[in-house]
């Protein structure tokens, strides 16, 4: 049985549930998980919910998402990551995060950064430069070459995989066809999707043979990279379902690279696919780009889709967050009608 998400929010939004002070905090409501920001530290516990590419039903597995998220994400920004907490609840009808009582959830527990330091909001302000934008396509390129790949991994890669992946984005937004995208979109998109993959089956092919496929970071963009004096500092890679993270390279790239664009920032976006184009010489970025530059901006639609739904979202959240979803809708269309 999974404890009502609702009561744990309320009691998360009242100082006396931490173990430590706190003069403010905030709230954030994404897709699939809750974060609050306490000030030294920040705390994120998942939705009880199935979407099928994604199961966390159980306080088991959120557990075991928990411990993973820390485990994975710790390669990347160790210093960001710091354990996994139980939210509590004691005789008395308290909850809390640790302390004494029966365990009704897990949260990850980071070290919390400063919320405005994070690139998006950098993008809003006009505070990101050409500087942070090499230095972020230096920091991914070096990931990539540590990141692992193996015979696993790379089936990821396979034809028949990128066609399963975009039938189940089409299958979970069929419902939301003349509501937050339009039919005539949807169609042609998922036309235009289909065509390309059928075409550039010999290239799919020739990535996974050349090892390019690799465990990547999955949700690479600019709300999940901080900017500090000592550069960018990327965190809150996905590890729920390996088929995302273990995508081919150029996925990765054209995921930051659709962010730029999203964020009215084509200058940026080219000079990002333009360094890690130099770092790594992989010639069939410019082949590919469009296509997952297309499957990242429906992906985030996709998100918002499924943001928009939550009870506890009050009707200005609902409302903005619908709009950004009809925003990354399009710019999928805009990319599609490029191949």
């Amino acid at each position: 049985m999974n404890y009502p998400i609702n009561e744990i929010i309320a009691a998360l939004e009242k100082p006396s549930a931490y173990p430590h002070s706190t003069s403010s905090i905030r709230r954030i409501i994404t897709g699939v998980s809750v974060v609050f920001l306490t000030g030294e530290f920040a705390y994120k516990f998942n939705k009880p919910m199935d979407l099928g590419f994604l199961d966390f039903s159980t306080l088991e597995k959120r557990k075991e998402q928990c411990l993973k998220e820390v485990k994975y994400n710790s390669l990347i920004s160790p210093e960001l990551y710091l354990g996994v907490v139980p939210i509590v609840k004691d005789n008395y009808g308290n909850i809390s995060i640790t302390g004494s009582g029966e365990t009704i959830e897990y949260a990850v527990k980071m070290r919390q950064m400063d919320p405005e330091a994070i690139m998006s909001s950098f993008l809003e302000k006009n505070k990101i430069d050409s500087s942070h934008i090499k230095q972020a396509a230096k920091e991914i390129y070096s990931f990539h070459q540590k990141a692992i790949t193996n015979p696993e991994i790379s089936s990821f890669g396979k034809v028949e995989n990128i066609q399963f992946n975009w039938d189940e984005n089409f299958q979970q937004t069929e419902n939301y066809q003349n509501k937050i995208i339009n039919s005539e979109d949807f169609s042609f998109i998922q036309k235009k999707v289909n065509n390309f993959i059928q075409k550039n089956k010999e290239l799919f092919h020739q990535r996974v043979i050349n090892n390019q496929i690799k465990h990547c970071h999955g949700d690479f963009h600019s709300a999940n990279i901080f900017i500090t004096e000592n550069g960018p500092l990327i965190f809150d890679g996905i590890v729920f379902n390996q088929r995302f993270p273990c995508s081919d390279v150029a996925a990765e790239v054209a995921f930051m690279a659709m962010d730029l664009d999203f964020h009215n920032r084509k200058d940026f976006s080219d000079l990002f696919v333009k360094e890690y184009s130099v770092l790594s010489n992989d010639d069939d970025i410019p082949k590919l780009l469009d296509f997952y530059k297309c499957y990242r901006a429906y992906i985030r639609a996709k998100i918002g889709c499924f943001t928009s739904d939550d009870q506890n979202l009050t009707n200005e959240e609902k409302e903005k967050i619908i709009f950004t979803a009809k925003e990354y809708f399009n710019l999928a269309k805009r990319y599609a009608d490029k191949f």
